[in-house]
C-alpha cells in the first residue's frame, strides 16, 4: 500500500521555521513498474528505504549504480536523475524539500555530497519513522499539522546525517556539535528545553557547553531560546487574533507576567500595543526576521 501527499506546503504552520516540507510518501513493499523506472528530479526529496526482499539496491543515480544492502538512505537532487532496478518490492518512506530551499539545507549541513548511503536503523531512527507514520495516520486531526511534519522529517534528516551515519559525537568537532544544537533550538523553541540534557545529547558537558556556545553566539544558550520565543510571540500577534494567553502557553512562558515583561523588553510595548499597531509594525518585524 501506498500514500503520497505532494501538498504539504498547503498544510497549516504557525512556526516561522524555514525548512517546510514539500511532499511526503510511505510505500509498503511496493514493486515500481516499468513506466515509473525513470526519474528527473526538481527538488530535494531524501528517501529512507526500509526493507527489501532484495539484499542489495542497483538503482541508478546519475548513470552510477547504488550497488548497496537494504536498508538505505538516498538524496535525490534537483536535477539528478534516477533509473529504479524494480527487481524486487521495497518498503520506504520519503519527504521533499522545495529546489530553493537547497542552499538553506546546505548551509546547515543538510545536504551530502554523496547521493547514497548505507542505514543503521537504530532505535532513535525507528521511533522517528514510526512518528512519521504515525503523522500520515492522523495528520487530518491536527491543528497545525504542518509544523508537526516539518518538525518530524527535520529530525529524520538531522538523525541521518548528524548523529548514527556519521562520526560519534565525541569525533566532531565541538564548532560542528554547536551548529547541530543551533538548528535544534530552532525548532524546538517552543517546547520545554532542559539545556543541560540538551548539551549532553550533543556530546558537551555543562561547562563546555555555555563556553563554545558563547564563544559562538556572544550570548547564553538561554537568551538564544527567549529570542527565538518572542520572535514567534511577535508573529503571532501580527498575523493572528489568537488570545495572549494562548500565545503563552504554546511558546512555553513562564507566565503571562514574565511574557510581558521579557516582549516589553525586547520590543518596546506591551503585547496589546503591538497588535494594535499592526501595520507600524509589520514593516520592522520583516526586517527582523530577515536578519
Amino acid at each position: 500500500m501506498a500514500f503520497i501527499f505532494p501538498d504539504a506546503l498547503e498544510l497549516k504552520r504557525v512556526s516561522r521555521f524555514p525548512a517546510n516540507v514539500s511532499g511526503l510518501y510511505s510505500c509498503g513493499r511496493r514493486r515500481f513498474p516499468a513506466d515509473e523506472q525513470e526519474m528527473i528530479f526538481g527538488k530535494y526529496e531524501v528517501t529512507v528505504r526500509l526493507d527489501s526482499d532484495a539484499r542489495l539496491c542497483r538503482d541508478e543515480i546519475d548513470g552510477r549504480i547504488m550497488n548497496i544492502p537494504f536498508p538505505n538512505v538516498v538524496f535525490k537532487r534537483p536535477g539528478m536523475r534516477i533509473r529504479l532496478d524494480g527487481v524486487s518490492p521495497r518498503e520506504a518512506i520519503g519527504f521533499s524539500y522545495p529546489a530553493e530551499t537547497v542552499a538553506l539545507l546546505r548551509s546547515w549541513g543538510l545536504f551530502p555530497e554523496e547521493p547514497f548511503l548505507p542505514l543503521r536503523l537504530g532505535t532513535e531512527l525507528q521511533r522517528l519513522v514510526g512518528e512519521f507514520r504515525k503523522f500520515i495516520r492522523i495528520c487530518t486531526s491536527l491543528e497545525n499539522p504542518g509544523d508537526r511534519i516539518d518538525g518530524i522529517c527535520f529530525d529524520i534528516l538531522r538523525e541521518l546525517l548528524f548523529v548514527r551515519q556519521g562520526a560519534p559525537a565525541g569525533e566532531r568537532t565541538p564548532e560542528s556539535r554547536i551548529r547541530e544544537v543551533e538548528l535544534y533550538f530552532q525548532h524546538h523553541f517552543d517546547e520545554k528545553l532542559a539545556l543541560d540534557t540538551v548539551a549532553e545529547q550533543f556530546g558537551f558537558s555543562h561547562a563546555s557547553f555555555y563556553q563554545y556556545w558563547k564563544r559562538t553566539f556572544h550570548t547564553t544558550p538561554h537568551r538564544y531560546v527567549e529570542e527565538l520565543k518572542l520572535r514567534a510571540a511577535a508573529a503571532a500577534l501580527l498575523r493572528s487574533k489568537e488570545p495572549l494567553a494562548e500565545i503563552v502557553r504554546e511558546l512555553q512562558f513562564s507566565g503571562a507576567g514574565s511574557f510581558h515583561r521579557k516582549f516589553r523588553e525586547r520590543f518596546h510595548v506591551t503585547p496589546g500595543e503591538f497588535r494594535r499597531e499592526k501595520e507600524r509594525w509589520a514593516k520592522e518585524l520583516a526586517d527582523l526576521f530577515s536578519e
